[in-house]
């Protein structure tokens, strides 16, 4: 029989359990608005690759730091580690802290890096403006040569007021990386350069800039040669046909780029909205986000958002290579709650990604 001090001296024998910790807060997607089930009842919807959403946070004075959220209901943040995979989702510069990249290419199991503000003056950020990662489970990044685009050669008059560069547009064709800038105070075109990531060379491969903003981004299999983007002039979602070969004149690599005739579907009756920023989501689909702050954004803070999530997809007929007819998928709306990591204002989604 065991008596009552007995049992009370085996409970004072017995460890304290180990209190569970608490998790930290993270943003998470609400869907506030789930689609038109009308128009899309007794269709079998297209199962589309999740997209993954970068999301910056910190206020003014303060260190920026990321997160990824998958665009889905519910879905709560994983925050980003100073990895390879990390730097390559959150568009930081391989030295932490200086400018921000233009964007990040894998080909090959490599990753490619550009400053998207190359500077000689305040704020600095000088060379090397290029970098590339040659094996994704590590995190020594090799200096490149830089774009002949960038203020890298520069006379002593230009060194006194050097030119303000700033990437406009670029693409990934093929084994070649396209790249046009602008200028600031300048508007005449520079030309658009490549980069080929076998000979490790760039070269000058049109006399104008590329006609779109951002990233071109592909549509379907490198075969395929169409890329989606937002054209400079009418800021509207067009599709182009890119191929970059060698000359029958010059015997150099050149440029070739159309701009294809986009038709809405009319079955559809609806316009390409081009939003904040555009994702490919392969197999002829894109998708466009639109992104709204719902809060007061009082000393740079942004605790809610909302997120439209539109998706298109090609309708190849076959019938004309210059005509591009597009419909409307589904039309999403969330509402992203994130009120202990502020969002950075303005900029607060910075990439999207599918895989």
């Amino acid at each position: 029989m065991v008596t009552p001090d007995k049992k009370r001296r085996k409970k004072l024998a017995e460890p304290e359990p180990t209190p569970t910790p608490v998790p930290e807060p993270v943003p998470r997607l609400l869907r506030v608005r789930p689609g038109n089930k009308k128009k899309n009842k007794g269709a079998s919807p297209e199962k589309q690759p999740p997209v993954y959403m970068v999301l910056a946070h910190g206020v003014e004075e303060e260190p920026t730091t990321h997160s990824v959220i998958e665009v889905a209901a519910g879905t709560a943040a994983r925050r980003l580690l100073n990895t390879a995979a990390a730097a390559a989702a959150a568009c930081r510069s391989p030295r932490w802290g200086h400018a921000s990249w233009a964007s990040a290419w894998i080909g090959g199991g490599t990753l490619y890096a550009l400053s998207r503000t190359p500077a000689i003056v305040r704020p600095l950020d000088f060379e090397p403006w290029f970098f590339v990662l040659d094996d994704l489970s590590h995190t020594v990044w090799r200096e490149l040569p830089s774009p002949p685009l960038f203020p890298c050669r520069l006379n002593p008059l230009e060194f006194l007021d050097p030119p303000k560069v700033r990437v406009a547009a670029y693409a990934l064709v093929g084994s070649h990386i396209l790249l046009s800038v602008s200028v600031q105070q300048q508007q005449e075109d520079k030309g658009t350069c490549a980069f080929d990531m076998d000979t490790e060379q760039w070269e000058m491969v049109h006399d104008s800039n590329l006609p779109f903003d951002g990233q071109a981004l592909p549509l379907g299999s490198d075969d395929d040669h169409r890329f989606v983007a937002v054209a400079s002039a009418a800021a509207d979602v067009t599709v182009y046909r890119m191929v970059v070969g060698i000359s029958a004149v010059t015997g150099k690599k050149e440029l070739t780029i159309v701009a294809l005739w986009v038709v809405v579907a009319s079955n559809s009756k609806c316009r390409i909205v081009p939003g904040n920023l555009l994702c490919a989501m392969g197999k002829g689909s894109f998708a466009s986000f639109e992104f709204r702050s719902i809060a007061a954004a009082s000393m740079g803070k942004v605790g809610r958002a909302r997120i439209v999530h539109r998706t298109y997809s090609l309708v190849d007929d076959g019938e004309d290579d210059w005509v591009v007819m597009v419909k409307k998928q589904d039309r999403q709306v969330y509402k992203l709650r994130d009120p202990h990591a502020y969002l950075a204002h303005p900029s607060w989604a910075v990439a999207l990604f599918s895989m």
